[in-house]
């Protein structure tokens, strides 16, 4: 005994609690098959009443989505114990007992098919009944064989016609209910065991109402017990589906409808009635062949009006892929797909004027994703796709082509079109009233038109790309025409970036220095490197080539060699005496790259140099692109002791917050404002208020600019520590400041 313990205890206690089920099964139905009849009463009592039970605990105890449709099943063995238990031998059982069993069992069979419906409308869309259109062609069909097998040879007996019509129709609704079933669980993603045994469950009451209708219509006793110990199995399977955890996932949704087996099922109808045919000839009376023939004909128009709805579906389905594919899903515009299409349409127009393109940019639209979310930042787009599709004429084609881009292509002149970027403009500045808040954007616009260029989509595209942010360039909320300088300038970009490449390597990068100096010593305490190109005959300042290296994703080896050079230049600047430390310029690409602080570590450790001997220097502008990338990259050069400097403060969109947020040391307050310091008293009061936050937060301070004396007096007495500008010295290479 001791050593079966262990192997007991290895046992799962699924196996277990499943043989232990069984065995109390097979030991019922054994007890119920030889026991007398009140034993049988009492043994399928018991097994009803447990399998209610079993579905309230089953309820209670793993909390399924969908409870209402299980408490209909509840609901169903509770009226299903009442109508079998009224139930006798169905040759003996008096009229009056018979009809209330029957009320009893077709309330039980209207709670199954309620729970069923549940479970499919949930799994499918709300539109789509199908499941539920096969299920009772199914029972039609049933119904069809069961009048003709068990129904018709009682019409001349002594059995009564409501007995018998009656127990005919309980395996079709049987039918009608498995077929239910059974497309829950082949289109289930997953096999669910719930589900699996209420099949069984409903297929032992289908084999004892298919019993029933049998020895009725032959009118031969059934062997004691047996028809009642079908539904004491019925009973047990039923609460073996609400004990099991899958019983809590019944409408679990697929994405793809099982189609193929709908169709299946349908052809088993198609097939069992056209085999039933011949059966008609063997009607026993007028009134037998009208009703076959009636039944037949509503089965035969439904089998048809079916595979009207399936092909209507499938045509729908089709349609309304095409329609995805050529539209897009957030703002209901058409796509990028459409845009060949519409340009052939309006080529093949012979009307005035001449196609023209829009291409819409909304301006900072990531700082409405930053700031409320990407749903809200969906409700924009969709706010301003409508608002682009009603200011437009409707001959105009909208496109959303990608992000917070649109396309707007039609055929008018120029004067037309440019007044409708300008209604753009000013309808796009119109404030979105959205879930979150009312939010202000602007747009961009560029403008181009088709000359006499067969097939020219994807130069006007490209060209409205490139006005467009021309027009970007000069501020925000504007828009420009696509012009020869700007075709010029961007083909002179082209150019550019092609010459840029590997001009690291070929030693084209030349850096030089300008001092920042101490104000009260005016001794130089930094210089900040900025970087030049050598090409072409001619050195190029950073204004030429900066803005398309960043585009062009070449700035990361620009920077690269430019950091490399400055500290390389710093090392022979400390040993020619000079107490110095060295800033560079990060872009904001290199801000968005993780790999920087490493980069700087390394270069640092190379030349026995300190965090602390090197400032680096960014712009507002690299901060709202990412804040949350350039933060933890900032944090991660400011515990190397390395200084961060925010260069050209006062003009950007800098807050006290993200001033407290990150690990400024030092602010360049930017040349515009020095320029007017002594001329403007704002200017003054600008200065004076940004001197004061920086010594409250606190943050050292670089004015910028300084070019005259008047301005270099005026910067010491607003107590700012450090200056830059013509006035101490411009930008010039390293031996000019070595001599």
């Amino acid at each position: 005994m001791d050593a079966k313990a262990p192997l007991l205890g290895r046992m799962p206690y699924g196996v277990l609690r499943t043989v232990g089920l069984a065995a109390v099964v097979i030991s019922a139905g054994i007890l119920f098959y030889l026991g007398s009849a009140p034993i049988r009463t009492v043994v399928l009592g018991g097994f009803a009443v447990g399998s209610i039970l079993a579905i309230g605990v089953g309820i209670r105890r793993y909390a399924p989505t969908d409870a209402t449709s299980w408490w209909c099943l509840f609901a169903a063995a509770i009226f299903f114990l009442v109508g079998v238990g009224l139930r006798s031998d169905p040759t003996i059982y008096p009229t009056d007992i018979s009809a209330v069993s029957n009320v009893f069992t077709l309330a039980g069979y209207a709670a199954i098919g309620t729970a069923l419906a549940r479970w499919i409308l949930e799994r499918r869309s709300r539109d789509d009944i199908t499941p539920l259109i096969d299920a009772a062609l199914i029972a039609l069909g049933t119904f069809f064989l069961s009048w003709i097998l068990f129904i018709s040879p009682l019409l001349d007996s002594d059995v009564g016609m409501l007995a018998a019509v009656t127990n005919g129709t309980y395996p079709a609704v049987d039918a009608g209910m498995i077929t239910l079933i059974t497309y829950l669980l082949v289109s289930a993603e997953r096999r669910n065991r719930s589900l699996s045994l209420l099949l069984v469950a409903l297929l032992f009451v289908f084999a004892g109402d298919v019993a029933y209708a049998y020895f009725l219509s032959s009118e031969q006793s059934p062997t004691a017990g047996l028809l009642d110990g079908i539904y004491l199995l019925a009973y047990a399977s039923l609460a073996l589906a609400a004990l099991d955890p899958h019983m809590a996932a019944m409408s679990q949704p697929r994405h793809l409808a099982p189609r193929s087996r709908s169709r299946i099922a349908f052809l088993v109808v198609l097939l069992a009635v056209c085999a039933a045919i011949p059966l008609l000839g063997t009607a026993v009376s007028t009134s037998d062949m009208a009703v076959r023939s009636t039944l037949l004909s509503v089965i035969l128009i439904g089998i048809f009006l079916r595979g009207e709805r399936a092909m209507s579906l499938m045509e729908h389905s089709e349609d309304d892929a095409r329609y995805r594919a050529a539209h897009d899903v957030l703002t209901g515009l058409p796509n990028r797909t459409m845009l060949r299409e519409q340009f052939h349409r309006l080529d093949s127009e012979d009307t005035p004027g001449r196609i023209f393109v829009l291409f819409v940019d909304l301006d900072n639209f990531k700082m409405v994703n930053d700031s409320y979310g990407h749903r809200v930042g969906d409700e924009m787009l969709a706010a301003a796709a409508h608002s682009i599709r009603a200011t437009v004429r409707p001959s105009d084609t909208v496109v959303r082509y990608a992000g917070d881009e649109f396309v707007v292509i039609g055929r008018c002149t120029r004067p037309d079109v440019e007044e409708l970027a300008r209604s753009l403009v000013t309808r796009l500045s119109e404030p979105f009233v959205l879930s979150a808040a009312s939010a202000y954007i602007t747009a961009s616009i560029g403008i181009a038109a088709a000359g006499n260029r067969a097939g020219a989509l994807d130069d006007l595209i490209r060209e409205a790309d490139t006005a467009m942010y021309h027009a970007k360039s000069q501020g925000a909320a504007r828009s420009a025409f696509f012009d020869e300088s700007l075709r010029a300038s961007s083909t002179a970009a082209i150019q550019t970036a092609t010459a840029l490449r590997g001009a690291a390597k070929r030693g084209e990068l030349v850096v030089h220095y300008q001092p920042i100096v101490m104000t009260s010593t005016r001794e130089t305490v930094v210089y900040e490197a900025l970087v030049r190109w050598q090409h072409g005959g001619r050195l190029r300042g950073p204004g030429e080539f900066v803005a398309i290296a960043e585009s062009t994703n070449l700035i990361g080896e620009i920077g690269e060699e430019v950091l490399r050079t400055a500290l390389d230049d710093l090392t022979a600047l400390r040993a020619a005496g000079q107490e110095v430390t060295m800033s560079v310029n990060v872009s904001p690409v290199q801000l968005r790259d993780d790999s920087l602080p490493d980069l700087v570590a390394h270069l640092l450790a190379e030349r026995g140099l300190r965090g602390e001997d090197l400032a680096l220097e960014v712009t507002e502008t690299a901060l709202i692109d990412d804040m949350f990338t350039a933060k933890t990259i900032l944090d991660r050069l400011a515990a190397m002791n390395v200084l961060i400097v925010l260069d050209d403060f006062g003009v950007g969109y800098s807050s006290l917050s993200r001033l407290r947020e990150l690990p400024i040391g030092l602010l360049k307050i930017d040349r515009s404002f020095v320029a007017e310091i002594g001329t403007s008293p704002t200017a003054d009061s600008l200065v004076t208020a940004i001197a004061s936050m920086a010594r409250a937060l606190p943050v050292s301070i670089v004015a910028e600019g300084v070019e005259t004396e008047e301005q270099a007096c005026a910067i010491e007495t607003l107590r700012c520590r450090f200056a830059q500008g013509y006035l101490y010295g411009k930008p010039a290479p390293l031996r000019h400041w070595l001599k």
